[in-house]
């Protein structure tokens, strides 16, 4: 829309008013004294201002500029957070402040997250020299988490340096043979009804050490003879299992008679004064087991394998071990195979 005025009572010179809208609504306006003199001159200067104040206003908005990319430093903070944020779990949580703590940040603190180099990531791995092969595989992994989730939020456009993570080691699984089981067992007769239960929450349940101190009552249905796993004790803490997953697994006789010979003084069947026990605890009460039993100390995980072990070798097979250990992966679930139990049937089959 274009107006046109007398400039203070003259008759030769003009004041233009040009106002232009589009259709998202922006509108300029622009009211200035014309530079020609004449209505037909003034008119005709107005309407190619008409034209710039349309061109400008059909063209594109300029971006605002972008804040320089945080520091590595600033955004292991915020990184933290918004782990905390999406409920990881406490043993996930506390590995990502570790790695970042004590590796990652020492490296690569001043760096802005957009500048890092393949020589930072050298610098990187130099720094894990002492350590193991597979801290150095675990470090790694959290500064792709970290890439990825500052990709996520949209402060860096991608990762800014490709880097491969090396394959963890897996060692041999240990699981105890037949008589050694036995002797755990016995031994843990001798001690009481609390004992046996630990031990056959291993060997039958295949429960790992957290989901045996979390274990309630009322996760226990020994009409349809099943388990629930709802809680795990990770670091002193009640959390949900592994996998941030609930799942069922079934009961067996032995293992019913077990926990049923238990008092019950509270929620948790392993009961503290109505709370649970930690780490410690139950790491003491297989020790003692073991010292009784006069077996090695070989963590708290054996009894998980030696399940596993007990499986494969009974003809359940690889998919057996993965449902009842509740893996979600059968490339996992088969490290839990005892190896001398399915070496010995390839030799028989090739003997035969």
């Amino acid at each position: 829309m274009i107006k046109l005025r007398p400039w203070k009572e003259s008759k030769n010179e003009f004041e233009v008013d040009v106002i232009v809208n589009s259709a998202q609504g922006r509108t300029l306006r622009r009211r200035v004294k014309a530079p020609v003199t004449g209505k037909s001159n003034a008119e005709r200067w107005a309407k190619s201002l008409e034209q710039e104040l349309l061109a400008q206003l059909l063209a594109p908005e300029p971006e605002p500029e972008k804040p320089p990319a945080p520091t590595f430093e600033e955004f292991a903070t915020i990184f933290l957070d918004l782990c905390k944020a999406d409920r990881l779990g406490v043993n996930t949580l506390m590995n990502y402040d570790v790695h970042l703590r004590h590796y990652l940040v020492p490296v690569l603190a001043r760096r802005r997250l957009d500048q890092i180099k393949p020589s930072d990531i050298t610098a990187i791995k130099s720094s894990l020299s002492d350590k193991s092969h597979n801290t150095m595989c675990e470090v790694l992994k959290t500064l792709r988490r970290v890439f990825n989730r500052a990709v996520m939020a949209k402060l860096i456009e991608r990762t800014p340096v490709d880097f491969d993570i090396p394959r963890r080691n897996h060692k041999l699984p240990v699981a105890y043979d037949e008589r050694e089981q036995a002797l755990v067992l016995a031994a843990a007769q001798t001690l009481g009804p609390m004992y046996v239960a630990l031990v056959v929450l291993g060997f039958d349940g295949g429960l790992r050490r957290g989901e045996i101190l979390g274990l309630q009552w009322s996760d226990l249905d020994f009409k349809r003879m099943m388990l629930a796993v709802r809680h795990n004790i990770v670091r002193g803490k009640l959390d949900v299992p592994k996998g941030r997953t609930e799942d069922e697994v079934g009961i067996t006789r032995r293992l019913a008679d077990a926990l049923t010979a238990l008092p019950r003084t509270g929620p948790f069947v392993f009961d503290n004064a109505g709370s649970h026990y930690k780490d410690h605890n139950i790491k003491a009460w297989l020790s003692t087991i073991l010292r009784y039993a006069g077996l090695p100390w070989q963590g708290t995980h054996i009894l998980r394998k030696t399940c596993g072990t007990r499986i494969a070798d009974n003809g359940g097979g690889v998919s057996a071990v993965a449902s009842h250990l509740r893996h979600k992966s059968l490339q996992t679930a088969s490290r839990y195979i005892d190896r001398r139990g399915g070496t010995s049937r390839a030799l028989k089959a090739l003997e035969s």
